[in-house]
């Protein structure tokens, strides 16, 4: 009997320290999976922190907002634009927009006929007055193809028009930026900012027109006819600056709005021309050669010998000028 009670008493006694070691085992694996999970819960959440803190945040997709401006230049109701910031006094002949219209011209009567593009600077002292604050001509023909007054072509050989809303897509660019991370007081947590940014008119420094030097057989002249003309937006790309040319304009079609604006004069205030009056009929502006009519197609200073001497290229389009003065000079004897 004692034999059986004392093996009874192993047999319970073992059968406790199982029961203890097992609760105490998963006790403490439930402590240490508790901890594990609690750990790795708040490994999770401090690594998202530090990703939040640490990493470059996505900048969100910036879309360029063009509103609908829609083409004006058939509406019947006007026969004449005249811009807002046209002033009431003044030259009244100015203000009546009259275009002189040019002598006409038979075909039969062109013996000769040469097209040529020019660039006017309107940095070069001589077209100073193309920048006059109180009537621009770059805002005057910027709003006549942004807002729908105009023809607008994509190229000079215009025979595809361009709406304001393509001219408008088509110069603004998408600008990305660092900025400070709002609620931090770190100058170096940056984060990427992307923002529309939309062309001024205020940044146009050149025009390229695109005319024609006829002979007037029956007249006995050579002329010019200025046949279009294109604002040039600067472009940067890799440091360098290109010339890049948004739209193309008919002058014919911008003669009426000219006539209308009022060119500055530094001689006198009483002889204020207009602008068509001051392009067209008498041709006040200095201007440089970079293109004519020739097998390739190509601008002077895209030609293989002219690409990596400007100079040379500017030589040759004073070449062709020369060439101009001396057909004319050649056909009258004295």
């Amino acid at each position: 009997m004692k034999k059986i009670a004392f093996i009874f008493a192993l047999l319970a006694a073992a059968q406790v320290s199982a029961q203890d070691g097992w609760g105490g085992g998963w006790g403490d694996d439930g402590g240490s999976s508790g901890g594990g999970w609690g750990e790795s819960s708040g490994s999770g959440s401090s690594e998202g922190g530090s990703e939040a803190s640490g990493a470059p945040a996505v900048a969100p997709t910036v879309e360029i907002v063009i509103p609908t401006i829609g083409t004006h230049y058939d509406d019947p109701a006007e026969s004449h634009y005249e811009p807002a910031y046209v002033e009431n006094d003044g030259n009244t002949k100015i203000k009546e927009g009259v275009v002189i219209v040019r002598p006409y011209l038979r075909e039969a009567d062109v013996k000769m006929r040469r097209r040529v593009w020019r660039v006017i600077d309107l940095r070069q002292k001589m077209n100073r007055c193309w920048t006059w604050p109180k009537q621009p001509i770059s805002q005057v023909f910027w709003e006549l193809g942004t807002k729908g007054l105009v023809r607008a072509y994509t190229s000079d050989s215009l025979n595809r028009i361009m709406t304001p809303e393509d001219i408008i897509r088509s110069t603004a660019e998408i600008i990305t930026t660092q900025k400070q991370r709002p609620g931090s007081d770190d100058p170096t947590d940056l984060i990427d900012t992307s923002f529309a940014e939309y062309f001024d008119w205020s940044k146009i420094e050149k025009f390229e027109i695109m005319e024609d030097w006829v002979f007037d057989y029956k007249h006995g002249e050579w002329k010019p006819i200025i046949i279009a003309i294109a604002p040039i937006k600067p472009r940067s790309i890799m440091g360098r600056t290109y010339d890049e040319k948004p739209f193309w304009m008919k002058m014919d079609d911008c003669r009426p709005t000219l006539a209308k604006c009022e060119v500055y004069n530094r001689y006198n205030d009483v002889m204020r021309l207009n602008w068509d009056q001051q392009i067209n009929l008498h041709r006040l502006f200095d201007s440089y050669i970079v293109k004519t009519t020739d097998w390739d197609d190509r601008y002077i200073n895209d030609k293989p010998e002219f690409q990596q001497d400007q100079l040379a290229a500017l030589l040759e389009g004073e070449k062709v000028k020369n060439d101009l003065f001396i057909f004319e000079h050649d056909l009258w004897e004295y």
